[in-house]
């Protein structure tokens, strides 16, 4: 998969990366993907790291959750499917802020999934609608992330991300501080002239 970066509609750089899973993203409709995104909300190894996934969530609880999110003028969320329409989890820009041209970006991907190189492609096509055909006016993508979380951070620094800022005990999470990192991945296209 190639990653471009969009300038005018033309590709201005890219970035090859390596991943094994063809893979379509669909607006999160929250009626049409509810069922599916039950599938892991509450799926402990797969939210374990999030502190606000601290209890079980019940299906109207969800439903008001991803109307919300869909209604949003400051998210875009996706659904991730395989080309043979296999749900494998959600993608999303999430605090688009036009005035400091950021967003946040946000994965999770079910359980059964991991490991293929889905994570990678799905951040990758996001980013991609985010620049290109979506173009929601920002020039950085950033997230946090448990600075103990290698695996994570390999998959981010291959995409193009890098740490930025690193926050000693950060997060407070079932009874514990834990380190994060925040990293963030530049639109090459638009970067300063040094």
């Amino acid at each position: 998969m190639i990653i471009r970066d969009f300038d005018g509609g033309r590709a201005s750089e890219h970035r090859e990366v390596d991943t094994m899973a063809g893979l379509r993203l669909e607006l999160l409709d929250p009626t049409k993907h509810l069922d599916h995104v039950m599938t892991w909300v509450n799926d402990p190894d797969v939210v374990k790291n999030f502190k606000n996934f601290n209890r079980v969530f019940t299906r109207e609880e969800e439903l008001g959750f991803l109307t919300r999110l869909s209604e949003s003028e400051t998210d875009k969320v996706f659904s991730v499917f395989t080309l043979d329409d296999v749900y494998v989890g959600q993608v999303g820009i999430h605090q688009i802020d036009t005035g400091k041209k950021s967003a946040r970006l946000s994965v999770f991907i079910k359980r059964a999934f991991w490991n293929r190189g889905y994570a990678t492609t799905a951040i990758c096509k996001v980013i991609e609608y985010a620049w290109g055909t979506m173009n929601v006016g920002v020039h950085t993508i950033w997230l946090l992330c448990y600075a103990s979380n290698k695996k994570a951070q390999h998959i981010y620094k291959k995409i193009g991300f890098k740490i930025v800022k690193k926050f000693p005990e950060y997060y407070e999470w079932r009874g514990d501080f834990h380190d994060m990192v925040k990293m963030e991945y530049t639109n090459p296209a638009r970067r300063r002239v040094q």
